[in-house]
């Protein structure tokens, strides 16, 4: 009876060890998984917000490209960079048919110099070129052309940007995916409330930039 009882010990402790081996190895596979998956939202993420990068910032280009001059109105101006498209939201466009927009998405902004020297700047997305989607965990794309100063730091020049809310870590990595195929200077992440690009996760694609200069 001594024996079996041994016996029977002996194999309930084989089979807590294979228990606690099977625990280890199914917590391994599951973080395993959850960093590939982790990896695979962040690449796709960033693949996304480099082509709507390239996107804006073409359709932007080809504004200028056509309309070189600007609008007459506009040259000369200090708080804006001519020929790039003007804030959306700004006290220039009161009395016009863009008269009344209170933010500065990039999917409301127009093309100075067309059609002439007016006001009436036609919409750069909308009728014949349509700006796609956000991806569903970034906030809308914001436009800035101005020279203003945010706190104690001035910024000045033109840009985009996205931000996010959520607090998922694939989206910082995103982020920082997207400034490693840009050269020096182009994009900033920002993970701070200190500036105009602001919110848990942000990030800054400058199309021409003065300040901050370049660190």
């Amino acid at each position: 009876m001594k024996q079996n009882f041994t016996e029977k010990g002996s194999a309930l402790v084989y089979i807590l060890i294979a228990i606690a081996l099977m625990a280890a190895l199914t917590t391994t596979f599951m973080k395993s998984d959850s960093q590939q998956s982790r990896s695979q939202n962040s690449f796709k993420l960033a693949t996304e917000i480099t082509s709507q990068i390239n996107f804006i910032r073409t359709a932007i280009d080809e504004c200028t490209l056509l309309y070189p001059a600007g609008a007459d109105d506009l040259v000369g101006v200090a708080a804006i960079h001519s020929p790039y498209p003007v804030n959306p939201n700004a006290s220039y466009f009161d009395g016009t048919s863009l008269d009344g927009l209170t933010t500065r998405l990039v999917k409301d902004i127009a093309c100075p110099g067309n059609p002439g020297n007016t006001k009436e700047h036609v919409k750069i997305f909308g009728s014949t070129k349509n700006l796609p989607p956000p991806p569903s965990v970034l906030d809308e794309w914001v436009y800035y052309n101005a020279n203003t100063t945010i706190g104690s730091t001035v910024f000045n020049g033109v840009y985009i940007s996205i931000a996010s809310s959520n607090t998922d870590p694939y989206i910082a990595e995103a982020f920082n995916k997207v400034d490693s195929q840009f050269s020096d200077c182009e994009v900033d992440v920002v993970d701070s409330t200190a500036d105009d690009c602001s919110d848990t996760a942000c990030l800054r694609y400058w199309i021409y930039r003065v300040a901050p200069a370049c660190p």
